[in-house]
């Protein structure tokens, strides 16, 4: 169902501070993550939301209404048809409502106050190599509160407060929890993820070649705001650095280069700014390099013409205000 994937990948997808240079290797793929959300609104309301990824692409969403499980692609159905996973999702209604009658216990033992937000996250990456690296962990809020130590089957606090001791000591002590996580994470996800990924390789690899525009705004009446916006690309690491007269600008100030941001059609976009004068005579450039191009740079340069229909812009309101207020100053004093 593809209206509630797309939604969730906006709603719960990681970004990235920074851009990237080069395109992941097929491997990087192999990273497996499931995220889940519980708003407790009150002791009898809770609010789910559940997204699991397949490097950046999600192949299962929990339905927020009905909480089913719903696949993505037809050959994440082909997979976990054949698989254990295909046993372990059908008892995941029983699941969700043991983990949300869980969090209610901790929330009253604990004398917390409604509303509260927990997070569940849990993620294995499957290396080249054959080696792999596991988390999972509980955090309220956006913080870590317990970790997960595979192996040791135990549940670390990872602060120092009431609910988080709580949570350690009464998980590690579920040992029916622990054998059922160790058995996943040991047996089910590594047996699953390099099918999927064999299964679901155009997906995954697929790539997508940016599109880029570049065009100015007033940021002062001394200063001109070039933006230069790149969006539609695949996968998403990608690079965007300015020219001056063909020469690459170091980081500055003037320099702005924002987030990798996702699009509703699981492509990418982003925007990088250039405070320049609109008078300083020098010709900028917008360079972005993507795996998509190969060696090829999608290359804009800004036109000369849209600094001059802005300048004259400027000025012109500038003449109009003085205008105003001379008219204002003549009929005060008349």
């Amino acid at each position: 169902m593809w209206p509630p994937c797309l939604f969730l990948f906006l709603l719960l997808h990681k970004t990235w501070a920074e851009p990237e240079t080069s395109c992941p290797l097929p491997a990087e793929s192999q990273f497996f993550q499931l995220f889940f959300t519980l708003l407790l609104d009150n002791v009898s309301s809770t609010e789910l939301t559940g997204l699991v990824l397949l490097g950046d692409m999600p192949i299962v969403v929990l339905d927020p209404h009905t909480w089913n499980l719903n696949i993505c692609r037809p050959w994440v159905q082909a997979v976990t048809a054949e698989s254990e996973v295909e046993k372990i999702l059908s008892f995941s209604m029983v699941g969700i409502r043991n983990t949300i009658r869980f969090m209610h216990e901790m929330a009253m033992k604990a004398r917390l106050d409604y509303p509260l937000v927990f997070q569940i996250h849990a993620g294995y990456n499957l290396y080249p190599n054959g080696t792999s690296w596991s988390i999972i962990n509980i955090g309220e809020d956006g913080g870590d509160l317990v970790t997960y130590e595979l192996g040791r089957e135990r549940w670390a606090p990872q602060r120092s407060t009431p609910l988080a001791e709580l949570m350690s000591h009464t998980l590690t002590d579920l040992r029916a929890v622990s054998g059922f996580l160790e058995h996943v994470f040991s047996t089910s996800i590594p047996t699953y993820i390099p099918i999927l990924h064999k299964q679901g390789r155009t997906d995954l690899e697929r790539q997508v070649p940016p599109v880029a525009v570049v065009f100015a705004r007033p940021a002062s009446p001394v200063q001109l705001l070039l933006v230069c916006r790149v969006t539609g690309f695949y996968p998403r690491p990608i690079t965007v650095t300015w020219l001056r007269d063909g020469q690459e600008m170091p980081p500055s100030p003037a320099l702005s280069t924002g987030t990798v941001l996702p699009n509703a059609d699981l492509t990418y976009q982003l925007r990088s700014t250039l405070l320049v004068s609109p008078q300083d005579g020098h010709s900028y450039t917008c360079r972005v390099q993507h795996c998509s191009r190969g060696d090829h740079s999608v290359m804009v340069t800004a036109p000369p013409a849209v600094a001059s229909s802005t300048i004259s812009i400027t000025i012109t309101i500038l003449l109009v205000v003085a205008i105003i207020t001379g008219g204002i100053w003549w009929w005060r004093c008349r």
